[in-house]
This record gives structure tokens, C-alpha cells and sequence, in this order.
């Protein structure tokens, strides 16, 4: 197969792929860094084409357009590998100084020497973003836990060692010309490697995405999409993990209800409940230690698990929660702000799963007496030796 056939296909593939990565975004709620992905591959897919039409011997103004066509590429990939792993994009000024420096540097090169100045600027410019793209995905793989590290870690390698050789060519054009760029064992090995490097780069980018989507569902089984608490689901799971364990630890259960949350739901709309809702989660999952839980079970109703604890330290946790949570004040529309309470029923010790649905009901009960003595307060359930006989 000619290189020129060759070149097609790459380029064909990686426009296929970007396009591809592009539908994928459109039908994702949160589509992190998936916009730089397709943009980077449809856009170094045409800068592959545009290359071959006018020739790797042009050396003519016309030329700094392919080439910073695959800078701009590259920079797309790094903020989309930005924003995949939860930082903020480079964004659109810093890409277009990036790209306007290069293109001046790259014309000014080829203005200068011609199609030497061209290569040395265009290799260096591009060993300068494949490092970059190298940088972030090691980083990256820092963030993340799980399947992902393996292909951020397959990205950071082999662009990683493309921005060495790159940065080789640059110096070989500089110092020996651009005859080696193209002929001999050397330049058999790098087009060769960049080959390789582009046909892996999309099935790569792929392999990221259907991870981090098949995590996004595994998350979604388990936990609760409005406040990212656990589920039902995530909870059965949790008290399966909790009780496996051998011995068990002592386990109490402090449910909590929003107080008065149809007034707030009627007086300012629902989109002011969600943001209460989300705010009263998160202060109870800031206030529980490492082996507690907490879930939502519906609604204005939460649940606390507080593993390990007794009587005393489960009451002290309830009424910290109760502080947090009338000390807060939600934002919603129009600079305004609300404030809730809660209140919450404590369940006895139990120390076996078969007790879990008795301590449920004993929080439940708790948690109406609460509301029966005017709301935002603690109530115990009784212990055994407190209970009617």
C-alpha cells in the first residue's frame, strides 16, 4: 500500500472517530472533555488531508495552515483531557496564543529558510503539545481510580515517547536538513511509530469514554442522581459489605426528615427544593466519619449509618447534624437564600443484619416523636431497659 493510501485511511479514521465521539457527547448529560476529543480528531484527520494535498515539500505560506491545524489538534486533546479528569479546560484564548505564536513562528521559519524552517518549527511545536498531552494524561491517571488508569496510562506512553522522537526531527532539521525527515531507516521507524500512534489514539480515546460511561451507570445503579447519596440499591449493597465482615461492627441508624419540605417546595418552586435537598446532603456527608454511610431513602428522607458507634456517640452525631443542617442557608434564584432544620430519629445498637429492619422501625418511630414535639430535634428510641415491659 502507497504512503499516500495510507495517509487517507489514517485520516479517515481518525474523522470517523471524532464524529463518532462527537454523537457520543450529544446524548451525554455530562460529556467531560468529549467536545476537545472529537474536535482534535476530526481536525488533525483534515489537517492529514489538507498535508498530502499540497505536498510535505510545500514550503510555501499555504503550509502553515496544515501544520497549525495539528497543533490546534493536539491543544484540543489536552483540554479535553482537562476536562476529563475534572479540571478546567486551557480555553479558547490560551489555544488561540498558542496557535497564533506557532503559525507566526512557523512563517516566519518558512519565510526565512524555507522548508528547513518549516520542519524545525513544526516538530518542535508539535513535540511541545505531544509532551503536554503526555503530562496531562499522567496526570490524570493520578485522578482516577479504577479501569481508566490503564488507557491514560497507554496515552501517556505512546505520545509520551512520539514528543521525543518528534523533538529528534526537530533537531535533525536543523542540524542535518530535512533529507533525513524523509529517507532511511529513521524516518521508516518514526512514520512507522506515528502510524501506530494514530491508529491507537482512537480506539484509546473510545476505551476512555465506554469506561468512564459504564462507571457513570454503575454509579447511577447505586446512588441517587439528584444528591449523589446512596440509593436503595447502594444501600443494601453497603449493609451486605457492612455485615460481612467478621464480627460485625455494632451499627445505629439516625433517620432524618426536612422539616416542613412541601412549604418550601410550594412557597419557591421545586427547583429550590432540589437545591435544599442537595445542600442537606451535603452536611451530612461532611459530618459523618470514614465508616459511617449516608442515604437517601426518598424525598426529604435520609439515612445515617453510623458503624462502630454506641448510644451516646450516635445521639452526639444526630444532634451535630441537627446544628449543621439549621446553620446552613441554600442559594436559589435571584440572590436569595433558604434556610431548613431537620429532625431525626435514633435507632438502638444492633449488631446483626437480621436487626436491621427493627432498627429501621424504631428510627422511623424516633423520628415521629421528633416531629410530634415541634420538629427540629433528636429523639432516641428507647433502649430495652426503657421500653415497657
Amino acid at each position: 500500500m502507497d504512503p499516500k493510501t495510507v495517509i487517507v485511511i489514517l485520516a479517515s479514521n481518525l474523522i470517523a472517530v471524532g464524529t463518532l465521539l462527537m454523537l457520543i457527547g450529544r446524548r451525554m448529560d455530562e460529556a467531560q472533555g468529549m467536545r476537545g476529543f472529537a474536535t482534535g480528531s476530526v481536525v488533525f484527520g483534515a489537517a492529514y488531508l489538507l498535508r498530502l494535498a499540497l505536498g510535505h515539500s510545500s514550503s510555501g505560506p499555504l503550509s502553515v495552515v496544515p501544520d497549525a491545524a495539528m497543533v490546534y489538534a493536539t491543544l484540543c486533546y489536552a483540554t479535553g483531557l482537562r476536562q476529563f479528569g475534572g479540571r478546567t479546560p486551557l480555553g479558547r484564548r490560551a489555544i488561540s496564543a498558542w496557535v497564533a505564536v506557532f503559525a507566526a513562528l512557523s512563517l516566519a521559519g518558512t519565510l526565512l529558510a524555507q522548508d528547513v524552517g518549516r520542519h524545525v518549527v513544526l516538530n518542535g511545536g508539535l513535540a511541545l503539545t505531544y509532551g503536554m498531552l503526555s503530562v496531562l494524561a499522567v496526570q490524570t491517571t493520578r485522578r482516577v481510580t479504577g479501569t481508566l488508569q490503564t488507557p491514560l496510562t497507554v496515552l501517556a506512553v505512546f505520545t509520551g515517547l512520539l514528543a521525543a522522537l518528534t523533538a529528534v526531527r526537530s533537531v535533525v532539521a536543523a542540524t542535518l536538513g530535512v533529507s533525513p525527515l524523509f529517507v532511511g531507516l529513521p524516518a521508516q521507524v518514526y512514520y512507522g511509530y506515528s502510524t501506530i500512534v494514530t491508529v491507537v489514539l482512537g480506539p484509546n480515546l473510545l476505551w476512555m469514554v465506554f469506561v468512564r460511561l459504564n462507571d457513570r451507570l454503575a454509579q447511577l445503579a447505586t446512588h441517587d442522581p439528584l444528591t449523589g447519596l446512596l440509593n436503595r440499591n447502594g444501600l443494601d449493597e453497603t449493609l451486605q459489605r457492612h455485615f460481612g465482615t467478621r464480627p460485625p461492627h455494632a451499627l445505629v441508624l439516625c433517620q432524618v426528615d426536612v422539616d416542613h419540605f412541601k412549604r418550601i417546595n410550594d412557597g419557591h418552586g421545586h427547583a429550590a427544593g432540589d437545591t435544599v435537598l442537595k445542600g442537606v446532603a451535603q452536611t451530612l456527608a461532611a459530618q459523618v466519619r470514614g465508616g459511617d454511610f449516608v442515604a437517601r431513602l426518598g424525598g426529604e428522607e435520609f439515612l445515617v449509618g453510623c458503624s462502630g458507634a454506641d448510644r451516646a456517640d450516635a445521639l452526639a452525631l444526630a444532634e451535630r447534624l441537627r446544628a449543621a443542617v439549621a446553620q446552613r442557608r441554600h442559594a436559589v434564584a435571584a440572590g436569595d437564600s433558604l434556610g431548613c432544620t431537620v429532625s431525626i430519629g435514633v435507632s438502638p445498637v444492633f449488631s446483626e443484619r437480621a436487626g436491621w429492619e427493627g432498627a429501621l422501625r424504631e428510627a422511623d418511630a424516633a423520628l415521629y416523636r421528633a416531629k410530634q414535639a415541634g420538629r427540629n430535634r433528636v429523639e432516641a428510641a428507647p433502649t430495652s431497659a426503657e421500653s415497657p415491659a
